[in-house]
């Protein structure tokens, strides 16, 4: 007897082949799940990668445009002129209700010899660093080339008739003005008053004026920076100190609540003889 062979019809099998090649609806709606899932995945990662490179960019930015006017600030701290009456630099400062904003430095720097090294500077010798009264967000390098008047660098440029002299020649149209950064962050100090940039310009001199002036004061007892002195003459220091408050490219520079600053940092200073003959 012969063993029984199962046999199936052409018809059958061509059923069952035409089934196997076709899609479900559950398997249809199971790939377009997944197909949206995998899109999705793809979209938030590469918005992902834009929003880190924009960040990153921004912030590379505000470094570069922070490194640059350090360095120029501390240039020209470094190779200014200074005497026994004047320490070649000066912060200037203005007074907002109970708060002070020290956001001017004036820097005794001329192109040549000074036309009185022993006397006072002339305003055309000077370099001005401060915000843009027209747009607190930048901050300017000031000159007035044609300016010849004298000025002193001392405390009297706080005073109220030097500081009326000082915003004139920050607007005037014959100053030459350089803009370092237009990243500089702004805020109102109060609700009723303008928006100011967010500098900081803080100078030190040893020995100080003070101790200079006085005569009870031992010679060997001054603060000579790294006790740089002899019997007649002694290494004075002119010493800045900055900050400058940057918000990174790309974003509103007007951030009361400092959630996007970035601080900067820079010091600088200038050394130049005193002679004990002259104290």
């Amino acid at each position: 007897m012969s063993p029984r062979t199962s046999q199936r019809s052409p018809n059958a099998a061509w059923s069952a082949h035409r089934v196997r090649a076709g899609m479900t609806f559950v398997e249809l709606m199971t790939a377009m799940v997944l197909m949206a899932t995998t899109t999705a995945i793809v979209a938030t990662l590469a918005l992902a990668m834009r929003e880190g490179w924009e960040h990153n960019a921004g912030h590379a930015t505000a470094a570069q445009h922070a490194r640059v006017a350090l360095e120029r600030i501390a240039r020209a701290v470094s190779t200014a002129s200074a005497n026994e009456f004047n320490p070649g630099i000066q912060v200037v400062y203005e007074t907002v209700g109970s708060d002070r904003f020290p956001d001017t430095l004036v820097v005794w720097n001329p192109t040549g010899n000074p036309i009185a090294p022993d006397g006072f500077p002339r305003i055309s010798e000077c370099i001005f660093f401060c915000p843009d009264p027209a747009a607190p967000n930048r901050l300017l390098e000031i000159t007035a080339p044609s300016d010849n008047r004298i000025i002193p660098l001392t405390e009297g440029l706080n005073t109220t008739t030097w500081r009326n002299t000082l915003a004139a020649i920050k607007t005037a149209s014959t100053s030459k003005k350089t803009v370092l950064t237009d990243l500089l962050r702004t805020a109102s100090p109060t609700s009723t008053t303008a928006a100011r940039g967010c500098v900081r310009f803080m100078a030190d001199m040893r020995p100080t004026q003070t101790e200079w002036a006085d005569y009870s004061i031992d010679w060997t007892a001054l603060l000579w920076p790294q006790h740089l002195f002899s019997q007649d003459m002694g290494m004075r220091q002119s010493w800045v100190r900055m900050e400058l408050q940057l918000v990174p490219d790309g974003f509103s520079t007007n951030d009361p609540a400092a959630q996007r600053v970035i601080p900067f940092f820079g010091s600088a200073a200038l050394t130049y003889t005193m002679y004990r003959a002259n104290r």
